[in-house]
């Protein structure tokens, strides 16, 4: 018997196998994100003194923020954004049914990009933390 009608049943195996693999779940969509982060000054940074510039602290913290918030679900993603483009979570709490658990999760975000060494000197070159 030769081995090259085993061959034929690879394709079907492999087929079928595929269909019975757990489905991955889709990647969040940081789009509007990204865009209310780097707007999001007044809601991240708070007042900013009189000539310091808060894109460089932004450049740095925002991509942390978003590889903090990688595993977060696409509404957990648009209620923060929500939270940066508004300055306030009036919209995102109305919109989100967990906003405060939701508000727990981004906090120890927030806290690690905050003390992260590269926010931490944008930050310190612009005059926004202690030096």
């Amino acid at each position: 018997m030769s081995r090259f009608p085993r061959l034929a049943v690879l394709p079907l195996a492999l087929a079928l196998m595929a269909g019975a693999a757990p489905a991955f779940a889709q990647q969040a969509d940081f789009t509007a994100f990204r865009a209310a982060c780097a707007d999001g000054a007044a809601f991240l940074v708070g007042e900013v003194p009189e000539g310091a510039d808060v894109a460089p602290v932004l450049a740095v913290l925002c991509p942390c923020l978003e590889a903090g918030f990688a595993d977060f679900s696409q509404p957990e993603i648009d209620a923060l954004a929500a939270d940066l483009r508004t300055g306030t979570s009036d919209e995102a709490r109305a919109a989100y049914p967990a906003y405060e658990e939701l508000k727990t999760k981004a906090t120890g975000v927030l806290g690690i990009c905050f003390s992260s060494p590269e926010v931490l000197e944008a930050a310190r070159q612009q005059g926004l933390s202690p030096q």
